[in-house]
């Protein structure tokens, strides 16, 4: 039996094999006043008992007023309790402590026979047994879990459609451009489009009680039949990609290819568009809006001062207008004019201040007005047996014919006509002529510099002196590359001796007619006539 006397009061603690504390008071002469912190750390000198606050309050009590023997129990023993509970589904169990105070600690042993007793035999956790008991406390903690069964995952369709991002662009002013909000989402030929994911097994689980829970396997999906525009990759058959350009679109199962992308219009609520594959515009094109594709483009309204471009053909049903001065023998002004540009040919009902540039031909049916066509192969306007097929003003090159019912106007103004050499050639030849004469400009004054200070030496800085020479250098590196550029362009611009420019009513005076480097400006009316090229010139 294990005593604790507090000195001078005549009280004995006295722990009892039955685990409670017993006060034990034995009066005396020489007995002093009990004070209740000193008995309460007497108490806890027995380590950690359940305090009986009525026992202490009794016990007070008597040691103040009694001057009898007496017995009170002040504390006891109390084991810890626990319990374990097991879900009803016998896919979970948790362990409940409940700390005892100075009795029997919970055991690891105490949770295995508990566990044991439930048939919890699968999924048991010993690192959380373990903490828990170390602890002596635990709430619902889980000390076992069974395997849930994996069900296997159909077969999943994943697209790989790029997304177009859409926001403001700023531009080098800090102003906000609301033509460049994105453009329609669009593949090219061998563009990876979707991927199909296999079906995977169900894995069986399994609950507390050691019983195998069934899982069921995915659902393998082909892909659907009849998709176009499409074909599995040569090297993963679960992988689909663009056999054609054009604009995709998600189907059910898989995915399709459509080559047309049709709209109703280009403006500032669509943005600016540039597409792989062929564009169908219903209506118009508006100011300042840009479209590109790499297919075919057919317009159903008109082109105003837009810029269009494609690899294939160019269809505009309503016209092309824009707003620049392409007025022959000027620096021509492209920045407000409409500007139509195409690998094949370009058809248009009209055109007025555009710039037009086809590889094959290009028609217009009724007028062109102040425009600068440029043609790979031959340019007609007027349809057969029409009464319109007007050239007024601007320029037309193409490599073998021009074609119109009118050329030039009654009061003169400046037309010019140009067949024979491939216009692509001749323009890249202007560009070098142009850019020799401008070197030459700035070498003539840079001589010029260089000779006045090798006549008076202390009127330049040396370093300075040393940099001109260098530039002047340099110039003439330029030049010379520029000299070789317009050899190589010559010698591939052969005049095609059959080019002809047919007026099937009226040419003009102040009409220039160019036939490989002959030129001839019509001084007087001239009425269904042919220009052709002959040893003497130009003949009519």
């Amino acid at each position: 039996m294990k005593t604790c006397q507090i000195s001078g009061t005549g009280l004995t603690l006295q722990l009892g094999q039955d685990g409670v504390l017993q006060a034990v008071f034995a009066p005396n002469e020489k007995q002093r006043t009990l004070e209740q912190p000193e008995l309460r750390e007497a108490i806890a000198s027995f380590g950690g008992l359940f305090v009986l606050e009525d026992g202490i309050v009794e016990t007070m009590r008597r040691c103040a007023v009694a001057p009898l023997s007496f017995s009170v129990a002040v504390a006891e023993q109390r084991d810890a309790k626990f319990a374990v509970s097991v879900s009803e589904d016998y896919m979970t169990a948790t362990l409940t402590i409940v700390p005892g105070f100075g009795g029997h600690r919970v055991t690891e042993e105490d949770v295995h026979k508990e566990l044991a007793e439930l048939g919890v035999v699968h999924g048991i956790d010993e690192n959380a047994i373990k903490e828990a008991v170390a602890a002596g406390l635990a709430g619902k903690t889980v000390v076992a879990a069974g395997n849930p069964p994996q069900q296997g995952q159909d077969t999943q369709f994943i697209s790989l459609i790029p997304e177009v991002a859409k926001g403001l662009q700023l531009s080098d002013t800090d102003k906000a451009d609301y033509r460049n909000l994105g453009s329609v989402v669009s593949v090219s030929l061998g563009d990876p489009l979707l991927r199909r994911t296999k079906a995977t097994p169900g894995i069986p689980g399994k609950n507390l009680l050691g019983v195998e829970l069934p899982a069921t396997d995915g659902v393998d999906i082909p892909f659907a039949e009849n998709l176009t525009g499409i074909a599995c990759d040569l090297t993963d058959r679960e992988l689909l990609v663009a056999a054609i350009s054009g604009a995709p679109v998600l189907a059910q199962h898989g995915v399709i290819v459509d080559p047309v992308f049709k709209l109703k219009r280009v403006d500032l609520s669509t943005g600016n568009l540039h597409f792989k594959g062929s564009l169908e515009i219903a209506g118009d094109v508006t100011e300042g809006m840009e479209v590109s594709a790499t297919e075919d483009i057919v317009v159903g309204g008109i082109v105003e001062a837009a810029k269009i471009s494609a690899g294939g053909d160019i269809v505009v049903k309503g016209g092309v207008i824009g707003h620049g001065d392409l007025t022959p023998n000027k620096t021509p002004d492209r920045k407000d004019a409409a500007q139509v540009q195409a690998g094949g040919s370009v058809t248009v009902q009209f055109a007025e201040n555009a710039v037009i540039s086809a590889g094959g031909d290009i028609v217009i049916k009724e007028l062109a007005m102040q425009s600068e066509l440029t043609s790979g192969s031959a340019i007609m306007v007027g349809e057969e047996g029409g009464r319109r097929g007007h050239i007024i003003g601007g320029v037309c090159r193409a490599v073998s014919l021009v074609k119109a019912r009118v050329i030039g106007s009654r009061v003169g103004v400046p037309t010019l006509v140009e067949v024979g050499f491939d216009p692509t050639l001749n323009r890249r030849l202007e560009i070098v002529k142009e850019s020799m004469a401008d070197k030459a400009r700035l070498m003539d004054e840079l001589s010029k510099t260089l000779n006045y200070v090798r006549e008076n030496p202390d009127s330049m800085e040396k370093g300075l002196v040393r940099l001109k020479e260098r530039v002047f250098a340099k110039y003439q590196g330029e030049m010379a590359e520029l000299q070789n550029e317009k050899k190589r362009l010559l010698k591939r611009m052969e005049v095609n001796a059959l080019a002809k420019v047919v007026v099937e009513r009226e040419a003009f005076l102040a009409t220039q007619i160019r036939i490989g480097e002959r030129s001839l400006l019509i001084e007087e009316d001239l009425d269904n006539v042919t220009f052709t090229l002959t040893e003497e010139g130009i003949s009519h």
